[in-house]
């Protein structure tokens, strides 16, 4: 499984900085699903979306950010 963002105006799958494609083939794979919110947040991604690409397939499943959010309650 390979771990994408897609930017959710324009379809395209990140890359490179500055750099997006159409190819989820092409795109960065961050391996995780915490390297990838790690680098939204670091870069403050808007209008993002994790993707996930599956060998021997060629359709992509996507997960909105926000359904990914934890949050844990401090007792």
């Amino acid at each position: 499984m390979r771990t994408l963002l897609r930017k959710t105006s324009t379809g395209l799958f990140f890359q490179e900085p500055d750099k997006w494609t159409e190819d989820p083939a092409k795109a960065f794979d961050f391996h995780s699903i915490d390297r990838a919110l790690s680098f939204i947040q670091a870069w403050h991604l808007q209008e993002t979306e994790l993707a996930f690409a599956f060998e021997g397939h060629s359709s992509v499943k996507r997960v909105p950010i926000e359904k990914l959010e934890l949050r844990y309650s401090e007792e």
